[in-house]
């Protein structure tokens, strides 16, 4: 019975993950580039209105990823005791895995969120663009993007760490 409850926690653990990254990568490069056809106001109302729904969900997912991986680790997987971070190969990686999730979803909700709901909340910004001045817009939008990037790395450290497993 434990090894099929490892292989069903081991199924939800991936499939909150791909629910967690491919939700913000979705957003990113799927979402924000659909909508550029739209005024600039359209557009700040559509991404805002998704950022306020999505974070709850996907601050979920994360954190299920999270939880779900520190199970499979300790109580379904090796780590037994604590040296067992430090003195093993797969102890090495899932600590590093384990720092990596938890800075990646912390980024994410309190540094990338605050950052585009602050700039989607600046609507006399997005009434300027429609106007005709782009550039401050665009500035605004340029932070957020690099922000938001520290996730995509994060999740791409991650996926390396999980395929070294």
């Amino acid at each position: 019975m434990p090894w099929e409850l490892r292989q069903t926690l081991l199924f939800v653990h991936m499939l909150l993950a791909i629910m967690w990254v491919g939700g913000i990568l979705f957003i990113g490069w799927g979402v924000y580039p659909a909508i550029r056809k739209m005024t600039f106001v359209q557009q700040r109302h559509v991404l805002l209105t998704l950022m306020q729904w999505s974070h709850k969900f996907l601050t979920g997912t994360g954190a299920g990823v999270i939880i779900t991986g520190v199970m499979l680790g300790t109580i379904f997987g090796p780590l037994s005791q604590w040296s067992d971070l430090w003195d093993s190969r797969y102890g090495n990686i899932w600590l590093a895995a384990f720092i990596i999730g938890t800075v990646t979803l912390l980024w994410g909700i309190f540094v990338g969120y605050q950052q585009s709901i602050s700039t989607f909340s600046k609507i006399d910004l997005w009434m300027q663009a429609d106007a005709g001045d782009k550039k401050p817009l665009l500035k605004s939008l340029v932070k957020v993007a690099l922000l938001e990037s520290v996730e995509a790395i994060g999740f791409i450290a991650l996926i390396i760490l999980m395929i070294s497993l």
